[in-house]
């Protein structure tokens, strides 16, 4: 099976995406297995998102090629799946996205400037408008804009999978929400580091990349501080049951209440 499976990724990474490699016959053949091996091995090459299978007439075995979207949600869900915290994802994002604005300064293609040009007057005229919504769909325009301009699918995947990521926080851990200053405050920095890609000032795109991140940081420490200093009056209603008859029950209500509110901080 494995020996399949090998066979068949580097015959759908060899062959250009959308084009057949093969019927099954001819690949059953091609491969000495059996129909069944085949279609087991195909079903996992498929999951890899290389492999496409048609059935009935003008079907086959066709390559293709994975979408970063896929690829960003599946590192997303493995990032929350080993709990990673938005603190973690916070320190990794200023180095990264600071050398991606170094990139995307020194790249001076006319059309990638003139991609930069027509986002930066998007982003003011979302700004004037001032909703939150707005100024998250410019965020995740922002962020695939910077990783196609500083030309590394290592960067632009790692990008993705941050918004991704974040997706799946909840309201509580979202620095943003109801809160209209933050919103502006991050807003005319991120303008100032498009401004400085856009004259090719690396220096400056770096620096504020970093002063993003790092406000981003201080918001993320004052909310949970704010959350740490709420949660003894918060649980101090389940401390004392009111009567003996009713203590365990109660208890164990409480330490329920305990755990979940612990997990979800």
């Amino acid at each position: 099976m494995d020996r399949v499976v090998l066979r068949l990724r580097e015959h759908a990474l060899s062959t250009p995406a959308g084009e057949l490699i093969g019927s099954e016959d001819d690949l059953v053949a091609s491969y000495n297995v059996s129909r069944p091996t085949l279609r087991q091995a195909a079903a996992l090459v498929s999951q890899e998102q290389l492999v496409l299978v048609r059935r009935g007439v003008g079907g086959g075995y066709f390559a293709r090629r994975p979408e970063a979207s896929g690829v960003a949600h599946m590192a997303a869900i493995y990032l929350q799946s080993r709990r990673t915290t938005l603190e973690e994802i916070i320190k990794a994002i200023e180095p990264i996205k600071a050398e991606m604005g170094v990139l995307a300064a020194a790249n001076h293609d006319p059309d990638i400037i003139e991609l930069w040009r027509q986002f930066q007057q998007r982003d003011r005229d979302a700004e004037a408008k001032g909703g939150y919504r707005e100024f998250l769909k410019s965020e995740v325009e922002f962020g695939r804009l910077l990783g196609a301009a500083c030309r590394n699918r290592v960067l632009e995947l790692f990008v993705a999978t941050l918004y991704e990521f974040c997706g799946f926080l909840g309201p509580e851990e979202d620095v943003y929400r109801d809160e209209p200053e933050r919103v502006h405050a991050y807003w005319s920095r991120r303008q100032a580091q498009v401004a400085a890609i856009i004259e090719g000032d690396a220096e400056v795109a770096s620096l504020t990349a970093r002063r993003c991140a790092r406000m981003v940081t201080d918001w993320m420490v004052e909310d949970m501080n704010k959350h740490s200093a709420r949660k003894p009056a918060q649980l101090m209603p389940y401390a004392e049951p009111e009567n003996a008859a009713t203590a365990p029950q109660k208890s164990g209500r409480a330490a329920a209440r305990v755990q979940r509110k612990a997990v979800a901080s």
